[in-house]
């Protein structure tokens, strides 16, 4: 049995409604040499308190002096982590008490793996909700996308059936349902901060690109659909307007990744046209449209884009230990 030490990471804010539930999660993992890092970025409710009520010496916590967000803070518990596998955990996520050490077991059978997912449970905060339901069915089983899947998976070849689908939505789940070798991270990089919905899976693409993939046929751990989200809140805002296109920028900016699909560039293109005429057709509609965020979002893409042009972009998913 390995017994390297893992890292359960839990990005806070604002989390008091369900943090504890989290915790109390991490603390009752049957594999035993792990820390609890929990960074949590200014929160203004009792999230601290909450946390420092705690009194694990396997519990770790770090505060922001300011408000990173929450891709940058992702990213921060990484550099943080001590633990050569990295397990997160949302706040208002659940592990099931065998998680971790089931998939550690994989990491240590194989060393090429970079990533470790299992099946999930979703629990809904209004269980009679019809559209939550709707929700809950088409996204609970998002691993049935890949067709088979065995226990370990040739990376390459997972991503070249996701590719060959345009890379259409998440088909692991959110980072409470992944375990990531982090000496990976540090060639493929992390978060990619110009991502506001899709940002996990990205990664886990750009992993699948590089490495093998694990997979448990098991139900490991608890997905909690809620409103106050940080997904329902970018829909209702718009915030992941531009998603798609920093998206296939992340895989563009990998010369390997570019230079075997160059059909990523052909994505790229489809999807500026789609933004035009969705757009286009909002302000027919006179639906209400963000001006001064959009121009200020695009804008900044743009000069990403030039700078990509002239050969020098500014790395998306750079690494540099704290």
């Amino acid at each position: 049995m390995w017994t390297s030490l893992v890292s359960v990471c839990i990005p806070s804010y604002n989390g008091a409604r369900w943090i504890r539930e989290a915790i109390d999660s991490a603390q009752a993992q049957t594999y035993k040499p792990l820390e609890i890092v929990i960074v949590d970025d200014a929160s203004t409710d009792n999230t601290l308190e909450i946390i420092r009520s705690y009194r694990d010496p396997r519990i770790r916590i770090e505060v922001n002096k300011k408000n990173l967000g929450p891709i940058n803070n992702w990213n921060r518990c990484i550099k943080l982590a001590k633990g050569s596998l990295i397990k997160f955990l949302h706040q208002d996520d659940v592990l099931y008490p065998t998680c971790v050490e089931k998939m550690v077991r994989l990491f240590g059978l194989y060393q090429q793996i970079g990533l470790v997912f299992a099946q999930y449970d979703v629990l809904l905060e209004n269980p009679i909700d019809p559209t939550a339901i709707v929700w809950k069915e088409r996204y609970q089983k998002l691993n049935t996308q890949f067709q088979y899947l065995s226990e370990v998976n040739n990376g390459r070849e997972l991503f070249k059936t996701w590719l060959a689908d345009g890379f259409k939505g998440n088909w692991i789940g959110g980072p409470s349902n992944v375990m990531l070798r982090k000496a990976f991270l540090e060639h493929i990089g992390m978060f990619n901060t110009r991502l506001r919905e899709i940002v996990d899976y990205e990664l886990w693409i750009r992993m699948m690109y590089f490495y093998d993939i694990g997979f448990i046929n098991e139900t490991l751990s608890t997905y909690r659909k809620h409103l106050s989200s940080l997904s329902a809140s970018n829909i209702r805002q718009d915030h992941s307007w531009l998603d798609r296109l920093w998206f296939l920028e992340g895989f563009i900016q990998h010369e390997d990744i570019r230079s075997s699909y160059p059909r990523i560039k052909r994505l790229r293109y489809l999807e500026f046209c789609r933004l035009v005429i969705n757009q286009i057709n909002r302000i027919r509609r006179r639906e209400p449209i963000q001006i001064f965020y959009k121009f200020r979002t695009l804008a900044y893409y743009f000069n990403y884009y030039v700078r990509a042009l002239i050969g020098h972009p500014p790395p998306l998913h750079e690494y540099r230990a704290l």
